[in-house]
């Protein structure tokens, strides 16, 4: 009977036990333990049986879940926010002023229609969503009807959006309401009011159902399992906690490489010739918060959401305008170069060296973190091993400037 009494509080102590978080910081620091209170000032947050304050601006990410976030194969409609925030519904209903997305049977949330800047009801072509992509990017005088032909062009129309339901977007083209079937559209685009405010957001949450939050107001509710917050235009949105995967924050004392646009950026292909360079280039230029090769950006065990994935040889070179103190990244060689790639990287701080090493195995894994008080002219490059540039593909996880 007594060993039955521990089985049974063991399992009740896991049932019930608070879900555990991991809370990264700026430095690259990361503890591992229990929100217990958020709001945009600072994270109460206990671990190893202490409990820490830490101000907002001390935080990088919170992680949630280690779950992979999918959109649900019937949130087919993409809805931009005019603060930046994305969400996959299955289902939009939008009048002159409320509308409401439904992102499953029990799950939909209310918000103003001026938030709304466009909404895409349905997946195009790549040439398609290129022409779609420019409408978007367009200056407009009016709302954008936003058509698909039968020959899969894209073609528009401004006028006004008066509603939209789940058959139909209402049209007024001069004086005239037209109801045009979802079918026959590609989206819509919604002109921004004068009159609308965008507040400054602290974060960005990323739900298990695919969505982005730009959020603020944080209020973390331990008692009824949730984060309710408001976007940037005002809308209230309460999230369980069990659908969100990360919150990532906004701090101003942090600039990621992969956010920066670099002064120059240069791939040199060990053999040369036009030609050859000019068929490479593109392909071998330094991909963006992604694996060079297609994927996720991992380093050894470890996935990064942020950083670049460089072939030698790849050289860039960035103009600092703000004072940052420090250089942090995980350098590592691709799994895919495990046998081949053999590459020399080379950081430096206005022509000083601040990093110089081989890195020959996927198992050669560096974390750096450099002082780079002063610095204006910052440069990384990729250089070509004994190797020449066969299987050179170097990961530069999280990289980061720290004021």
């Amino acid at each position: 009977m007594q060993i039955w009494n521990t089985i049974v509080i063991l399992a009740t102590t896991l049932v019930f036990a608070e879900p555990q978080s991991e809370v990264t910081l700026i430095d690259g620091s990361q503890l591992v333990g229990e929100v217990t209170e958020l709001s945009d000032d600072n994270l109460k947050f206990t671990s190893d049986g202490q409990t820490k304050t830490l101000a907002i601006e001390q935080l990088q990410t919170i992680n949630l879940s280690d779950a992979n976030a999918e959109v649900p194969p019937n949130n087919k409609f993409a809805i931009q926010l005019h603060d930046g925030s994305t969400i996959h519904a299955s289902n939009v209903l939008a009048t002159a002023t409320n509308a409401r997305a439904t992102i499953a049977e029990e799950l939909s949330y209310r918000l103003k229609s001026d938030s709304i800047s466009s909404i895409q009801f349905r997946q195009l072509t790549e040439e398609a969503q290129q022409d779609y992509n420019a409408i978007l990017e367009a200056d407009s005088a009016g709302d954008v009807l936003i058509v698909l032909r039968p020959s899969g062009a894209i073609d528009e129309l401004e006028g006004i959006i008066e509603r939209v339901d789940e058959q139909a977007v209402t049209f007024n083209f001069d004086g005239d309401r037209i109801p045009v079937e979802l079918s026959k559209l590609a989206g819509i685009k919604l002109l921004k009011p004068g009159s609308l405010e965008v507040a400054k957001t602290i974060c960005q949450i990323h739900d298990l159902q695919g969505n982005l939050w730009q959020a603020r107001r944080l209020t973390w509710k331990s008692e009824e399992n949730s984060l309710s917050f408001e976007t940037g235009l005002g809308d209230s949105i309460t999230l369980g906690l069990e659908n969100i995967q990360q919150l990532r924050f906004a701090s101003s004392n942090i600039a990621y490489l992969s956010d920066l646009e670099p002064e120059r950026a240069e791939w040199t292909p060990y053999l040369t010739g036009r030609l050859i360079r000019n068929r490479l280039t593109q392909l071998y230029a330094p991909v963006k918060d992604r694996n060079a090769n297609g994927g996720e950006l991992i380093i050894g065990e470890q996935t990064f959401s942020k950083g670049l994935s460089l072939r030698s040889k790849t050289e860039l070179v960035y103009r600092l305008t703000d004072e940052f103190n420090h250089l942090h990244l995980t350098a590592g060689l691709a799994e895919e170069s495990k046998g081949r790639g053999h590459l020399e990287l080379i950081i430096l701080g206005d022509n000083r060296q601040l990093f110089k090493d081989f890195l020959t195995d996927p198992e050669d894994i560096r974390v750096l973190d450099l002082d780079i008080t002063g610095v204006r002219r910052l440069s990384i490059t990729v250089d070509y091993g004994k190797n020449l540039d066969i299987g050179d593909l170097l990961n530069l996880g999280d990289g980061k400037l720290i004021k």
